[in-house]
């Protein structure tokens, strides 16, 4: 038997996570000078009532190589076979923190992939995996064959302001300025397990959103049918009903499923973004 985990990056829905028995740590979340743990006391609503309060970012921290080891261990006790995938390498330390943990646990029943995606790209990998080891395929053979699917992993999003990014350093005062000035929205792809500015959208976000859907799905036109991630920071559950029936209404995927960001993606971009996340055929496109 193999057993899958993940972090709380993974964004997908706690059913998904309770089907296939998928065990997540979750990572850190600081407001000031308290630690409060993503999905366990800290949720999205916390974060945007703390910044609306303090006009300060959050910020957000991977666990501690103990951590990993105590976590990794109570996998391990039962014998089988544990993967984990979290947060891409180049976006977090977290990798390299499982990493050193498995080199003192010293164990090789433990195996360890980089999953170079973010938020339900990893859930899209991680569920990929648990399908895997559900039906009895060996650890060896579900790692291959993630290395092989996270380059085939569509995880994009759409972002309504830059306020959140601009407060956490990752563009400048010109850049927030303007866009929120011109309504321009960015489009950001996962490119090589790293985020990239790929497009940019001009009007109201919840004009622009179909727009971008329509863009991804013709840019990464050689999709898996099987299922579509709707992953989101909105309020306004009907805004992303309506996205997520108009996906529907495509006749593309199987299965449309809407996924609320966890805190660790909430800290970084703010609210109001919105994404289609999807696992792509490697033999077309």
């Amino acid at each position: 038997m193999v057993k899958i985990c993940t972090d709380s990056c993974v964004d997908i829905n706690k059913e998904q996570l309770e089907e296939y028995n998928i065990s997540v740590l979750p990572l850190c979340v600081i407001l000031k000078d308290k630690e409060y743990l993503d999905g366990v006391n800290i949720n999205p609503k916390d974060i945007y009532e703390y910044v609306d309060k303090t006009g300060q970012l959050p910020k957000t921290a991977t666990r501690s190589i103990e951590d990993f080891k105590e976590f990794f261990s109570n996998l391990l006790a039962s014998g089988d076979d544990v993967i984990y995938m979290g947060i891409s390498d180049k976006l977090s330390s977290s990798f390299s923190y499982a990493c050193k943990a498995k080199e003192e646990l010293n164990n090789n029943k433990l195996h360890l992939v980089d999953s170079k995606s973010l938020s339900s790209g990893i859930g899209l990998l991680i569920l990929y995996a648990a399908k895997m080891a559900k039906i009895g395929q060996d650890a060896e053979t579900i790692c291959k064959e993630l290395e092989r699917q996270r380059n085939f992993n569509q995880t994009s999003f759409v972002v309504d302001k830059l306020d959140y990014l601009y407060k956490g350093g990752r563009c400048s005062a010109m850049a927030r300025f303007g866009a929120n000035l011109l309504k321009i929205k960015p489009r950001l792809e996962l490119v090589d397990g790293k985020i990239e500015n790929t497009g940019k959208y001009m009007g109201q976000f919840k004009v622009v959103v179909k727009k971008y859907i329509d863009d991804m799905l013709k840019i990464h036109s050689n999709y898996k049918k099987d299922l579509c991630f709707i992953t989101h920071t909105c309020t306004d559950e009907e805004f992303v009903r309506n996205i997520v029936d108009y996906v529907k209404s495509k006749n593309i995927f199987d299965n449309v499923v809407s996924s609320v960001a966890g805190s660790t993606i909430t800290c970084h971009c703010g609210k109001n973004t919105l994404g289609i996340l999807y696992l792509l055929e490697e033999n077309n496109g």
